[in-house]
């Protein structure tokens, strides 16, 4: 068994009678930074995995060593490149996929003693007791990879498309439902649904008292006018405020001229 720099160095065999094997370098994943995702003491770290090796085939493999729990890939070591790996891969519909390049793997094992027998191995064999091999590369690979992005299954498809359709009509409900029954809150604002139902600002008094008060204690604060976002909401409904005053002044004006007739309009 072959070591370097603190790595196993293990032969990759996709075939009982291969000569010529890439090489795997493996030892316990260990880093600073805790990561539940790869618990300390059951996890194994694998370098320089080539492009064609999948999930499946290592889990499949690795199990006779132990019960093992996930295997993740990265493109490099890191706590959040896993996340990167899969980012955009696993939501419906999406046509994002994990690139095709040399990778690292993380193998965690449901038990610590699975470590040290998994690095006992002389050789990572993918491929059965018959000879067939587990993993595809070459023009297979390529036709099942066509096959999975062009030649879509119809019933699977389907199912997909229910699924999301579900649980879109679910959301758009809810949503609905609070647009509907929403109430004004603390500035004087309610939510505005689709049907329009909802006036965007309560036009009461006690409402616009409330709002007056709020911004005559605002304005002993030295702060930045129209600088945050609050800020210059609150502005917005000073303005409706003050319009609202001087329409109703307006009103009162033009009473007191016709009362007085002076007030000739031709």
């Amino acid at each position: 068994m072959v070591e370097l720099d603190g790595y196993t160095v293990v032969p990759l065999r996709t075939a009982p009678d291969v000569q010529h094997c890439h090489s795997i370098y493996m030892r316990e994943h260990f880093i600073r930074l805790m990561d539940p995702n790869k618990p300390k003491g059951r996890t194994l770290f694998l370098l320089n995995v080539p492009p064609y090796v999948t999930e499946k085939s290592l889990k499949t493999f690795f199990s006779q060593v132990g019960t093992i729990e996930a295997v993740e890939f990265a493109a490099k070591p890191g706590k959040e490149e896993t996340i990167k790996w899969y980012e955009g891969a696993q939501e419906p519909f999406s046509t994002t996929r994990p690139p095709f390049v040399f990778k690292v793997a993380y193998v965690v094992f449901e038990k610590s003693s699975s470590i040290g027998k998994a690095l006992a191995l002389k050789s990572i064999d993918l491929f059965k007791s018959s000879g067939e091999c587990t993993i595809k590369s070459g023009m297979e690979l390529w036709h099942e990879d066509y096959e999975k992005r062009f030649l879509l299954n119809a019933e699977k498809t389907k199912a997909q498309i229910r699924k999301y359709m579900i649980a879109y009509d679910k959301r758009e409900r809810v949503a609905a439902e609070a647009a509907k029954n929403s109430e004004a809150d603390a500035d004087g604002w309610v939510t505005v649904g689709k049907d329009g139902r909802n006036a965007g600002f309560e036009q009461k008094e006690s409402v616009i008292n409330r709002v007056e008060r709020k911004l005559a204690s605002d304005k002993k604060t030295k702060e930045l006018k129209n600088f945050y976002t609050f800020q210059i909401r609150e502005s917005k409904m000073q303005n409706i405020v003050e319009m609202r005053k001087k329409f109703e002044e307006d009103k009162r004006k033009i009473e007191l001229l016709k009362q007085s007739r002076r007030f000739k309009p031709f």
